[in-house]
């Protein structure tokens, strides 16, 4: 399949959620998956039912949201990948394996029966920040973040009935600083917000998101933006340029 083919098996025009699905990796190579998984077999006993008016943010390392997010298709509910940074040669942040991921299940996930209103799972890296990783010159970098626009805003969830939030992460700590500017927004309008381990099949339990620095500042975007690099063709990524050398006179 092309590329815009794979794109719209993710993002179907009868979806509710399809708006919100980023197309930048779709447009990658992508690379074999690794470690190889049978997403069939993917552990989400931890997930509400698809009635119990839930969204989901599986905010994982690399691929394992891809294969999580289809165990809870089978379930019914609609992944919507957000995934922002683009690939290239010195990544700081490994993406080609989740492009390598959304290809290699895509059949799967149009042999779904998903209802157009089913609840969403959005699909994030949790590397997306590049962590401790230095960035120098030469580099591609394509760290990036996520910001309220990148979500449906609470008054469009609680149209839909949605009425609460779960957060998957491998630990059941605070959210990362750019994903709990949006908790907190859909917190202060009524959403509950839960969190949950994934690696453990423990019900979810409540969280009291804390407010993170700038919140609702009108500078948070820029601030941000100004350590993030786009890519021309969208999304984040671009090589980090060499320091620019100024002549004297000895």
């Amino acid at each position: 399949m092309i590329p815009s083919e794979i794109y719209k098996l993710w993002a179907p025009d009868e979806s509710l959620w399809s708006n919100w699905v980023k197309p930048v990796l779709f447009t990658e190579p992508g690379t074999t998956p690794f470690p190889p998984v049978n997403w069939r077999q993917a552990n989400v006993a931890w997930a509400p039912g698809v009635d119990a008016a839930t969204a989901i943010i599986l905010d994982l390392e690399e691929a394992f949201p891809v294969w999580m997010g289809m165990a809870l298709a089978a379930r019914g509910y609609r992944p919507v990948p957000l995934y922002n940074g683009a690939s290239g040669p010195g990544a700081i942040v490994e993406v080609g394996r989740i492009a390598g991921a959304l290809q290699a299940v895509a059949q799967d996930l149009a042999a779904l029966s998903i209802a157009p209103d089913a609840p969403p799972v959005f699909l994030l890296d949790a590397k997306r920040s590049g962590g401790s990783t230095v960035v120098s010159p030469g580099r591609f970098d394509n760290r990036w973040a996520v910001f309220p626009q990148d979500f449906p805003s609470a008054n469009f969830l609680l149209s839909k009935g949605i009425r609460a939030v779960v957060l998957g992460q491998t630990s059941a700590t605070a959210p990362q600083s750019d994903l709990a500017h949006v908790l907190l927004r859909w917190q202060e309008a009524g959403i509950q917000i839960l969190s949950c381990d994934v690696r453990v099949s423990l019900a979810p339990a409540p969280l009291q998101v804390s407010r993170p620095g700038h919140f609702r500042s009108l500078w948070y975007r820029a601030l941000v933006l100004a350590g993030l690099r786009r890519n021309s063709a969208g999304g984040f990524g671009a090589v980090v340029p060499e320091p620019s050398q100024s002549g004297g006179y000895g």
